[in-house]
């Protein structure tokens, strides 16, 4: 749409980010995922080693600089909610790139405008742009890279650096290679994919080894090992270990998230899990049928969702984080199709569907997670600090361990790495030799076998209101 009712690409984007951002910074999520309280810690401790993590390289470090900027200015709170704030941000700041994206792919301006917000409701692209964490980073800059790469005239090298900070942001972003390379010599040849390449593999290989030899500084080739490997080394023995499941439980699995990233609808009954199943599906009969067309664009997000395809149906088809950025080639595609409507049903259809997702995404994802009732990890470690003497160490598992040390102010004894009788006695008669107190929750003894390991032990009760209690750990008791 042009003319002088249009707005500029500049102005549309602020416009979309400050709104976006807007409806981010409404609701505060309390789900708080395990890595992001883990990052916050960091960031707190300025604990670079643990910031540069081998899978993710540039969110801690990012995070780090953010909250030093909020402490510039005054604030002396948790980095947690700095983080929080980040992702918001993040998450904007990618909505208003699809908005240009979808602009400069030859989209109205007010249908750019209206799949910018689509996308910003989406389930997963929402619901992640309030928690800590890593993925809207990288969501961000793939962002940027396919937008450029499918331009008019693509600048390879600028291709190359908004690829590499998508890789830093996650290393699963490797998986858009295929699809910027074709978009780079579709139209002027393989030559054009050599500074692609080139600025790709600088702009990634000198932060990892500034990380490597500042941050890190791994004192033999296992550890340097171990911190590339990343989550693929999260086992106690520390061992490679892909997570993958049977294709056959793989494909479904993927192929649900597919749908559950636009609407949460797992947990939904009659209407509302029609419903959801409905907001699911919409869109991606859409994106089918603008990829049928087989243009340039089209052809691109197809080897786009491939790619990652590739990897995702391999490593936990299950996890939803892995597929927010599915969401940018999959609303770009279904723009695409809608392109065989009138502008104007077009246009209702679109509003129809971002209003319909956001009340949705709203009742069932948002709004609950911004209550702490639904977090009883959060309501425990929270009690923690009322329950359990302030010098005390608590047995703790999953996000207790993050929990205890960041909500409560205790130290964590994680069972992760005692899930043996006798080296779980043997660090507890450690801490007693050390005249440190060990308590334990009722709710992590419902854990399978630890009330009995530690009732062998030494056990009793030390505190407890309705729904929640506390037990001193100590032999003879």
């Amino acid at each position: 749409m042009k003319g002088k009712a249009s707005w500029s690409d500049g102005k549309s984007m602020a416009a979309i980010f400050f709104a976006v951002l807007f409806l981010n910074l409404s609701i505060r999520s309390l789900f708080y995922n395990f890595d992001g309280v883990a990052c916050a810690i960091a960031v707190e401790l300025s604990d670079f080693k643990h910031l540069v993590h081998g899978n993710h390289l540039a969110y801690g470090v990012l995070g780090w600089c953010f909250d030093r900027l909020w402490r510039i200015f005054g604030y002396r709170g948790q980095a947690l909610l700095v983080l929080q704030t980040l992702d918001s941000v993040l998450g904007a700041a990618g909505a208003a790139v699809f908005s240009s994206l979808l602009r400069r792919a030859g989209r109205g301006e007010r249908e750019a405008v209206l799949g910018a917000a689509a996308l910003s409701v989406c389930h997963a692209w929402w619901f992640w742009s309030l928690e800590a964490q890593v993925y809207m980073l990288g969501a961000l800059f793939a962002a940027l890279a396919a937008r450029e790469a499918l331009s008019d005239k693509p600048r390879p090298a600028l291709t190359g650096l908004w690829h590499a900070g998508a890789i830093l942001g996650h290393v699963g972003h490797l998986m858009a290679l295929p699809a910027l390379v074709y978009a780079l010599t579709r139209r002027k040849g393989r030559g054009e994919a050599f500074p692609y390449l080139r600025t790709l593999f600088v702009a990634v290989a000198v932060p990892y080894i500034c990380a490597g030899l500042f941050a890190v500084q791994p004192s033999s080739f296992v550890e340097f090992k171990l911190w590339l490997l990343g989550s693929a080394a999260l086992g106690t023995d520390r061992a490679f270990s892909w997570h993958s499941v049977a294709l056959s439980s793989a494909v479904p699995a993927w192929a649900g998230m597919t749908l559950r990233i636009f609407a949460e609808f797992v947990g939904r009954k009659g209407f509302f899990l029609t419903a959801g199943v409905a907001l699911g599906l919409l869109p991606l009969v859409a994106a089918a049928r603008g990829a049928v067309d087989r243009t340039r664009e089209s052809n691109f997000w197809v080897l786009w969702l491939a790619g990652y395809a590739v990897l995702f149906l391999t490593w936990e088809p299950s996890t939803i984080v892995y597929r927010v950025t599915d969401l940018i080639a999959l609303w770009a595609l279904a723009t695409l199709g809608l392109q065989a409507m009138p502008r104007r049903r077009r246009l209702a259809a679109l509003a129809a569907w971002t209003a319909a997702a956001f009340a949705f995404n709203l009742a069932f994802v948002v709004r609950p997670a911004s209550d702490p009732a639904n977090n009883p990890d959060l309501v425990e470690a929270e009690w923690t600090k009322t329950s359990a003497p302030e010098n005390a160490w608590i047995l703790a598992n999953g996000r207790g361990a993050v929990y205890i040390p960041y909500f409560a102010g205790r130290r964590p004894v994680n069972l992760r790495y005692l899930t043996d009788e006798k080296a779980l006695h043997a660090r507890l008669d450690e801490l007693a030799k050390a005249g440190q107190a060990v308590y334990v929750s009722g709710r992590t003894l419902e854990e399978e076998g630890l009330r009995a390991k530690l009732e062998r032990y030494g056990l009793k009760p030390a505190a407890s209101i309705p729904a929640l209690s506390m037990f001193r750990v100590a032999r003879g008791e």
